[in-house]
């Protein structure tokens, strides 16, 4: 006998979290709950407007989930018919199925990475986010929140004060800079004028989603010129990795939530690799539970951005913990 149910959380964050699209200062997810055989298994859904997702959609597909499923499930197998009866979203359906895996794990006393035929990695080194802000107040950000620990950091931009946002940054912290535009600018012309101008000496990694998912033609308009990496975040979801994608970008920012399942986004990563593409494991606004799901995909991966859970005022369950810039899994501390 087993049984699901889904209730949302609440959480502050430590600062306004502002992207090119939108702005919040409370981000609310939902947390999947999977009684069987006595064990609770747990899975995070950080649903996300950008691909159609809202609170009252995951409530009402998880609601036609639950009418469909059978009493009794013995394997991921039987998961399978239900997801597609019912729809779910991406978010949605990882938070079930991390709920099933982790129950699953529990009863069978295995690690998650075992059971997705996964590498266990102990730690992993994370670059910090930093939102769109007033540029005056940069300095004082990178100070209060100690950000030279971090090996990278990842810079919001898509804003008219962008130029001098990223010189304070470059002025203030002296490591390696990811920009992140999350679809905020407009075309090549744009972005060589930027590399080729004002931030023609800055040390930057790499450019995440410049411009919207269905710019294919800048894309492949840029990549051959750009000077830095092109990451692609917003167009690549649940979909496969194929070639018209690794001609578009240098590499690819696989997340669980937009994957929709743990063994799509190990076979995403490893058709990437097989394109000859660069590698990321990102996140959403997440507690330290979807955190520590994201880590099970993480290992040989090029580019890791799992700061979500050290964004909240307060991390609900603690499975993880961070120091001088890398995140341990809090049971070995």
């Amino acid at each position: 006998m087993s049984n699901w149910k889904i209730r949302e959380i609440e959480l502050p964050l430590r600062f306004s979290w502002a992207i090119s699209r939108s702005s919040c200062d409370v981000k609310k997810n939902l947390i999947v709950e999977y009684n069987s055989n006595s064990v609770l298994g747990l899975g995070e859904v950080a649903f996300n407007s950008r691909y159609g997702e809202s609170l009252e959609l995951i409530k009402e597909q998880f609601a036609k989930f639950i009418s469909l499923c059978p009493r009794s499930l013995t394997t991921l197998a039987d998961l399978e018919p239900v997801f597609k009866k019912a729809d779910v979203c991406s978010s949605l359906r990882f938070g079930i199925e991390s709920a099933f895996i982790h129950n699953m794990a529990h009863v069978a006393d295995m690690s998650v990475a075992q059971i997705i035929g996964a590498n266990t990695l102990s730690k992993v080194k994370t670059s910090f986010s930093v939102p769109i802000m007033d540029p005056a107040k940069v300095e004082s950000f990178i100070a209060d929140n100690r950000l030279e620990r971090f090996s990278a950091l990842k810079l919001k931009v898509g804003a008219e004060s962008d130029i001098e946002f990223l010189k304070q940054v470059e002025k203030f912290y002296k490591g390696p800079l990811r920009i992140d535009a999350n679809e905020g600018w407009k075309d090549p012309d744009q972005v060589m004028k930027l590399f080729e101008g004002p931030l023609r000496n800055f040390n930057i990694e790499f450019l995440e989603q410049p411009f919207s998912s269905d710019s294919h033609a800048e894309y492949l308009a840029l990549k051959p010129i750009s000077p830095v990496e092109i990451i692609a975040d917003e167009s690549i979801t649940n979909g496969d990795v194929n070639r018209d994608l690794a001609n578009q970008f240098h590499g690819i920012n696989i997340k669980l939530m937009k994957s929709g399942s743990y063994f799509k986004a190990l076979n995403q990563l490893r058709s990437a690799r097989e394109l000859g593409l660069k590698t990321m494991v990102g996140c959403m606004v997440e507690t330290s539970l979807g955190i520590n799901s994201a880590i099970n995909i993480a290992y040989g991966v090029d580019y890791l951005d799992l700061d979500g859970f050290l964004l909240l005022e307060k991390d609900p369950f603690n499975y993880l913990y961070e120091d001088g810039g890398q995140v341990f899994l809090a049971h070995l501390h």
